[in-house]
């Protein structure tokens, strides 16, 4: 009977948000082999009858609709994308990484794990950064513009800041002590969403302007 029950349990799949396009992707029940009653129907069948299992529905904990209703901008920042073709080349390529991303109430969220490396081989190229208060070129230059951008977002969203770092020296696309440097995978930008509703990052570059917008529902 445990096999059986095993050959036919599906956990159920929560609603969520497809990274390309942003749209919702319906959640899905799931099913659990009904053990007691099975065992009736069993004990009751004739020698060689075909029995139709009695399944019971597992309902996923949240619905599309809950993710529907985050229409609200929550927590905004944005700014001003200067340097060179490189640089907004990976600026564009990090706030790609970042938006269309949710966030249940608790859960986590790391810019090194969502974005991944800045390597040559997922499209990234060399621009200018700083390195312990000198200025260097590497693969990725810009992107610490993304995750100050996100940032001051998540800041103005009312989350949970759990990891942040500041740049060796002022920067000038955000006021001093409102940047966030990242490295990875060592130096990261992490915050939680402790809000009572899920969340939805958007992130994107109009002209030379880097937005990010968190999505959520107004108190």
């Amino acid at each position: 009977m445990m096999e059986l029950a095993m050959q036919h349990h599906r956990y159920p799949v929560e609603p969520r948000i497809d990274k390309a396009t942003g749209e919702i992707i319906a959640e899905q029940s799931g099913k659990v082999l009904d053990v007691v009653s099975c065992q009736e129907l069993i004990m009751a069948a004739p020698p060689g009858a075909q029995l139709e299992l009695p399944l019971l529905p597992i309902s996923p904990r949240h619905s599309s609709q809950e993710l529907a209703s985050l229409t609200q901008v929550v927590g905004y920042y944005e700014t001003w994308v200067s340097g060179s073709v490189h640089r907004h080349n990976n600026i564009r390529l990090a706030a790609q990484g970042i938006s269309n991303v949710l966030l249940w109430p608790g859960e986590s969220f790391s810019f090194n794990q969502v974005v991944g490396p800045r390597s040559p081989e997922r499209g990234y190229m060399p621009a200018p950064i700083l390195i312990s208060g000198a200025r260097g070129t590497d693969f990725g230059g810009g992107v610490c513009q993304v995750a100050s951008t996100l940032y001051n977002a998540a800041v103005n969203a009312g989350l949970t800041i759990e990891e942040r770092h500041p740049h060796s020296k002022p920067v000038g696309y955000v006021p001093e002590g409102r940047d966030a440097t990242v490295s990875y995978p060592d130096v990261d930008l992490r915050f939680t969403n402790s809000r009572e509703e899920p969340i939805i990052i958007k992130a994107g570059v109009s002209g030379s302007r880097l937005w990010v917008k968190i999505m959520g529902r107004s108190k």
